[in-house]
């Protein structure tokens, strides 16, 4: 009998053992996206054994941000080869890890910030080194957050402005920290809190007051930053 594809083929293929998205970022509507591209680019690796001419291929970068992380949690297990990059103009492209075969993949949009293109690819990369580690994506992602701030975000560093148990945070702190560590005020906080230095209804409240700036600053007809 002729097998009949399905509308869960897609799905499925992602589920097999030798091609799987690990973090995606962004919502779920991200996810087909970065699915369909990873896709792709594997489908293109595959046949081909070229990585595709549009997309910006630094390897140094990772080969450096790995041995740091390795250096700081001896958990982390890496495939020999770990293929990373950056590629430009691709609509709803938020950035993913995967593993293809025995290759790691890590893959942001070009048009990152840098502060956030080097945050994330810390994130993905221990995404990949803690895969064997977190069946549950959720709990992976919480955890290659907590050991690539850890890594990026030195104990000491952190306590010379948290040391105090802040439980307000005025936007000349927030700037100053996020300027000093050059990362997002938010994931700061986040290394805070897992030092303990900041409570999580703290976090939350910080969450509830950027959100509130953030809708105010949108409602202002003279304003054109977005959220």
């Amino acid at each position: 009998m002729k097998r009949r594809s399905t509308p869960n083929q897609l799905q499925i293929d992602f589920l097999a053992t030798f091609r799987r998205m690990l973090i995606s970022l962004g919502s779920p509507d991200n996810l087909p996206v970065n699915e369909s591209l990873f896709m792709r680019l594997t489908d293109q690796w595959e046949s081909t054994q070229v990585i595709p001419a549009d997309l910006l291929f630094q390897k140094s970068p990772i080969e450096a941000i790995v041995f740091r992380l390795q250096k700081n949690d001896d958990r982390l297990r890496f495939p020999t080869e770990l293929i990373a990059g950056e590629i430009r103009g691709e609509q709803g492209l938020t950035g993913f890890s995967a593993k293809f075969r025995e290759q790691g993949w890590v893959i942001l949009p070009a048009e990152l910030s840098a502060m956030y293109k080097n945050l994330f690819l810390n994130i993905l990369s221990a995404s990949i080194g803690l895969d064997y580690l977190y069946p549950s994506r959720i709990e992976l992602l919480a955890e290659a957050e907590r050991v690539a701030l850890t890594a990026m975000l030195p104990e000491e560093e952190v306590r010379k402005f948290f040391g105090l148990r802040l439980s307000r945070f005025p936007d000349s702190f927030r700037s100053e920290v996020s300027n000093y560590f050059n990362l997002p005020f938010d994931y700061v906080l986040k290394r805070a809190n897992h030092l303990n230095l900041v409570s999580e209804q703290v976090i939350d409240e910080a969450r509830i007051n950027t959100q509130s700036l953030r809708s105010t600053t949108l409602r202002r007809p003279q304003s054109s930053r977005a959220a």
